[in-house]
């Protein structure tokens, strides 16, 4: 790190104090646990269904109706069931009985987490970009406007994401792994398997990075492939606890997605898709940049391990059949990594003010993406407007009658429901016309696109009572587009 003395450190030419670090990390954590705050709800049904329903189920509150196919299959690895179980009795004991405030609990461990996954990841990388824009990394990577909205939810990516950036902060290191080392990057890399199976697509880059670049030792790998295997096999017997027989979760996950083709039974994409959505994720503005970064950044740093990392990932995944953008998200903390190298590059290409214009453009369109998901509920607002729905009936201390408007449910998802939300006596029926729905309700929810009834219901004597996300963030969602505007819920009641 640069330092002109003990006191300050320079990045971007400029001098500032030594504790700029600790500062942004502390802004970070601010930013974080506001996030985890404020995203209630799930990004992708999968994020519930198979792992707090799971939770659900395994402490005897859980229902078939909440139970995802992958629950029959056995296919689902379940040491995060068992985090979010452990966490989920810990909040009962502590007298947190309600579970969006359970959920927040763990969505505020899961940023905590995450941070300190990029806080090791960043320190390791910093040896491999130049001193005056080390704390330029620190800040791109943990202030990427993406990273935010995902990196505090705890899903299957998320958490393997986490493993990955542990992993990635031990290979980049200058000097070879000790055994202990070893053993702590097979014991993540394995933590990293069994949250979610397709990070093994990242680690054959890794072992192909070792064998031909980082030329480790025998007795590294030995170390690293006994840390592996033993965390493999005590997750195996976890697994079978679970689901009260022996499974082997790893096959009878390859069996069912890969061999009888069930994933892409939910729709299959071309191979480029996923370069189309390293652009489309940030938003183009980012993204386009992004995209240019990885190709300065492939040729300049070929020999990083990183890289390796990165492509074997995407490739590997881009050759899969069935494609969704949050199988990509555990690329999104590398990205800034890649835009540093490659200013870096350009950085003596261009004058200072042209330099100034770009970095200031690309930090507009960022700050603007964190100010629009740090105080957004997750997706649409399914999970605050259950919330709502259950605090109203917690204040009437009887069942809330609702009727939901074309499938506008909050606590279903097509045929799942949301029993782990479902804590107060909420009584949902559904209609497929307002006109339908009779007197014999107390609330009505409807969604945004649902303008005739709407205006109808307004007619009648209704006003809006609650909407599960605040007009300022559609206005800013039509640049970042991280929901559908349209689909937003609105609760209605008679005056």
């Amino acid at each position: 790190m640069s330092m002109h003395n003990e006191k300050s450190i320079i990045i971007f030419n400029r001098r500032i104090p030594l504790s700029a670090e600790a500062g942004i990390l502390l802004v970070a954590l601010v930013v974080y646990l506001t996030c985890a705050v404020c995203s209630s709800g799930f990004q992708h049904p999968d994020e519930h269904f198979q792992i707090l329903e799971f939770a659900k189920w395994k402490l005897g509150e859980g229902t078939p109706q909440a139970m995802a196919w992958e629950h029959v299959a056995k296919i689902r690895p379940t040491l995060q069931p068992v985090l979010a179980m452990m966490i989920i009795r810990s909040c009962m004991w502590l007298g947190m009985q309600n579970p969006f405030h359970q959920a927040m609990v763990i969505r505020m461990l899961t940023g905590l987490v995450m941070l300190f996954s990029m806080s090791m990841f960043i320190k390791a990388a910093k040896r491999r970009v130049t001193p005056q824009h080390q704390n330029a990394l620190m800040v791109a990577t943990l202030f990427f406007w993406v990273m935010p909205m995902i990196g505090v939810h705890f899903s299957s990516e998320i958490l393997s994401t986490a493993c990955l950036l542990f992993l990635l902060s031990g290979l980049l290191r200058p000097e070879q792994p000790s055994i202990r080392d070893a053993l702590w990057m097979g014991f993540v890399a394995a933590l990293g398997f069994e949250f979610r199976y397709q990070v093994a697509f990242a680690y054959v880059g890794i072992l192909a990075w070792i064998l031909a670049v980082g030329r480790y030792r025998w007795q590294i790998w030995c170390a690293a492939a006994f840390a592996f295997l033993t965390v493999v096999a005590l997750s195996t017997a976890l697994d079978s606890w679970f689901y009260g027989r022996f499974v082997f979760a790893p096959y009878n996950y390859y069996y069912m997605n890969i061999v009888k083709h069930v994933a892409a039974a939910y729709g299959v994409s071309p191979w480029y898709t996923y370069f189309l959505q390293l652009a489309i994720i940030p938003s183009l503005a980012l993204g386009v940049p992004v995209l240019l970064s990885v190709c300065i950044g492939t040729f300049k740093h070929y020999r990083n391990p990183v890289v390796w990392t990165f492509w074997t990932f995407l490739l590997f995944h881009s050759v899969v059949s069935h494609k969704e953008a949050r199988f990509i998200f555990p690329l999104m903390p590398l990205l800034p990594l890649f835009l540093v190298w490659t200013y870096e590059v350009i950085l003596h290409e261009l004058s200072r003010f042209v330099s100034f214009v770009v970095v200031g453009l690309l930090a507009l369109v960022n700050v603007g993406g964190l100010v629009h998901v740090a105080f957004k509920p997750a997706d649409n607002g399914k999970a605050v407007m259950m919330q709502y729905l259950c605090e109203r009936a917690s204040e009437q201390k009887r069942y809330l009658r609702v009727k939901v408007y074309g499938g506008n449910d909050p606590f279903r998802t097509g045929p799942l429901i949301s029993q782990f939300y479902l804590w107060q006596p909420v009584d949902v029926e559904e209609v497929w016309r307002s006109a339908d729905a009779g007197e014999d309700f107390d609330v009505i929810v409807l969604q945004r696109r649902d303008l005739i009834d709407r205006k109808r219901l307004l007619a009648e004597g209704y006003h809006e009572v609650y909407c599960s996300m605040p007009d300022w963030q559609n206005v800013l969602n039509k640049f970042y587009q991280t929901y559908d505007s349209e689909r937003v819920l609105i609760a209605y009641e008679k005056k």
